[in-house]
């Protein structure tokens, strides 16, 4: 049985939630409640065996016996809503996106050619996957070899230029827009070997540890899911990441103090 992953990053002096893998960057099976529930995932493509021509992997895949909603990434975990994780050799890449979470497509950016195994694995709403309900797909990447760029120079920085502090956000999800300099931020790196000044950023609500985090960032502006999150004021984190996913050093981070609601549910 493969194992779980997912990215194990905890900040200093914050409070973890789960125990790390030996293997860095990887997870164990955490909080079970999904796993309680006979959950599995039918993947439809890529398929056992297949060859792999283009510059990415598309995905299709289907949750069985919960719902796949990444709008509660981060949040409390549920007996019947989660999303999946997407490892590529053992690395996480991504997990389901927040739309049409049943298609996704992988960058083969540093993907050497030749024989590799996406593993798709349920994870609850805060990243604790379901090992047993793992699916490995052997797949043949037939190239061209894309390289991974390289990496900015100079002293890394983030700061979170919206919504201002103290604002108010509404609804599912919200925008939040950061200024990263010195630093390439890149979505098709995820999961791929680290590159000095390279990487992206992941958002967390409340506390910087990895049962909290709502996304991983690529662009300067990103969509944050907040449906799980309680109305009411809450502290959003921005956290600069190599492509491991784990933070770079020194840690740079910030962070806003904003009100969340939810009028559709008239609170």
């Amino acid at each position: 049985m493969a194992s779980a992953a997912v990215s194990a990053l905890v900040v200093p002096g914050a409070t973890a939630v789960a125990s790390a893998d030996p293997t860095p960057g990887l997870h164990e099976v955490g909080e079970p409640t999904l796993g309680l529930h006979n959950v599995g995932l039918k993947v439809l493509s890529p398929t056992p065996g297949q060859a792999v021509t283009g510059p990415t992997l598309p995905i299709t895949v289907y949750a069985k016996g919960y719902k796949l909603d990444s709008f509660y990434a981060g949040t409390a975990v549920s007996d019947h809503i989660g999303h999946y994780h997407e490892i590529l050799d053992g690395h996480l890449v991504d997990m389901a996106p927040l739309h049409d979470p049943n298609h996704d497509a992988i960058s083969m950016v540093g993907v050497t050619p030749g024989q590799h195994t996406l593993t798709l694995v349920p994870a609850n709403n805060n990243h604790m996957t379901v090992a047993s309900a793992a699916v490995n797909i052997p797949f043949t990447y037939a190239g061209p070899y894309l390289p991974e760029p390289a990496g900015l120079s100079g002293t890394p920085g983030v700061a979170i230029t919206a919504p201002a502090n103290g604002a108010t956000v509404s609804g599912d999800s919200f925008t939040m827009t950061a200024d990263v300099t010195n630093f390439a931020s890149r979505g098709d790196t995820f999961g791929k070997a680290n590159v000095a000044g390279q990487g992206h950023w992941h958002i967390f609500v409340d506390s910087p540890v990895m049962s909290n985090m709502l996304t991983m960032a690529s662009d300067a502006s990103q969509e944050v899911p907040i449906k799980g999150v309680p109305t009411g004021w809450h502290t959003f984190w921005a956290v600069l990441v190599g492509n491991d996913h784990m933070p770079i050093m020194p840690m740079t981070m910030t962070s806003v103090h904003l009100y969340v609601t939810h009028p559709a549910q008239h609170d």
